[in-house]
Parts: structure tokens; sequence; C-alpha cells
């Protein structure tokens, strides 16, 4: 981590942090420490001190997951694709023994007294749900169609990521998984019938 300057340590910092114990949990101190950077660092990079550190990093963590996303858009049908991201899920929650979440579903439980932060959140939920219902769009599914299943994807992953780290177990990722395949087959196979 010391080979990135200031800015990119808090910023990863804040990642990490968000994902193991969410916004408020997280104080200044403790980006401090994790990033090995001085006091006046977090001011310097980020005006808006805590709030806006966090905005940011949820901004670069969800383009972070944009890439992993757009990786499997480019090189797979949808159902394959939301498939790939449940398995990048999975290895985050057992690599990390269950300890890191989702920073973009940490970034949206911020509240009413981070609306920059829970805005951020919004905005990158929103380019996966675009993503995925695109990628449907693509393959002939109805926009009315593909738009509300993207959206279901999306908030049925980041529950089952939740569920994850309470029960230690990837069992509600493999049950979002099988009713997203049906689901996402089922509409991909209804743009086949005449």
């Amino acid at each position: 981590m010391h080979s990135n300057g200031p800015r990119e340590r808090l910023l990863l910092s804040a990642i990490t942090l968000m994902c193991e114990r969410g916004v408020h949990a997280t104080g200044v101190a403790d980006l401090l420490a994790h990033s090995h950077t001085a006091r006046g660092s977090i001011y310097q990079h980020f005006s808006g001190g805590k709030s806006e550190l966090m905005e940011q990093a949820t901004y670069s963590a969800g383009r972070s997951i944009d890439a992993v996303l757009d990786e499997l858009l480019a090189t797979r049908n949808p159902t394959s694709a939301v498939d790939g991201i449940i398995d990048y899920w999975k290895q985050v929650l057992v690599g990390s023994n269950y300890t890191m979440g989702c920073p973009i579903l940490a970034a949206a439980q911020a509240g009413p007294q981070e609306p920059a932060v829970q805005a951020a959140s919004a905005t990158v939920f929103g380019s996966w749900v675009d993503k995925i219902a695109g990628a449907m769009e693509s393959v002939g599914v109805d926009p009315a169609t593909a738009k509300p299943i993207a959206s279901m994807a999306i908030s049925a992953i980041e529950g089952a990521i939740a569920q994850s780290r309470s029960s230690y177990s990837t069992q509600p990722l493999d049950d979002v998984r099988t009713g997203l395949t049906r689901l996402i087959d089922s509409a991909v196979s209804a743009t086949d019938k005449p």
C-alpha cells in the first residue's frame, strides 16, 4: 500500500474499511492509521473531509467493480455474466473470511447524514442496472422487461452478500444464482417466440 501516494492510500483504506465496518463505524483516526497517512492528508486531498473521502471512495470502488462487470458482459451472455459476478462476490466473501461486504451497499446505508455518499451509491447501482439491462436488450429482451430484471438482480445479489456475511455461508448467493438464472433465461428465451 505504501507505494501509492497519500490520496490513493486514503481511498483504498476507505474502501476496505467501508467493506468491513460501514461508513459511520469508520472514523478519521481509523482511516489515518490504516492508510499510514498524516492527519492533514485527508483535508489536503479531500477538502470536504471524511464525507468527501467516503463519496470518492464509493465512486472508486464502483469503477473497480464496473471493470469486472464490463469484462463479464463483454465476454459472456447476460445469464453467464450475472453468474460471473456472483462468483466474484463469493471469492471476496470466502477470501476475507466473510469480513468484506460490498462498499456500495455500505455507502447506501450511510443514511441521510451523508447525502453525497448515498447519492454516489445510487449512481453506481444505477450504472450496474443499466449495464445488465443493456446486455439483456442486446439479445432481444424488451427494455420494459430488462430494466426491472436487472434492478432485481442487483438488489438480490446485494442482499445475498449481506446475508452471506451474517451466516458465514455463500448459500444465499447460490440461491440467488438459481433464481436469477431461471429468470434471465426465461426473459431471453421469450424473445425467441413468434
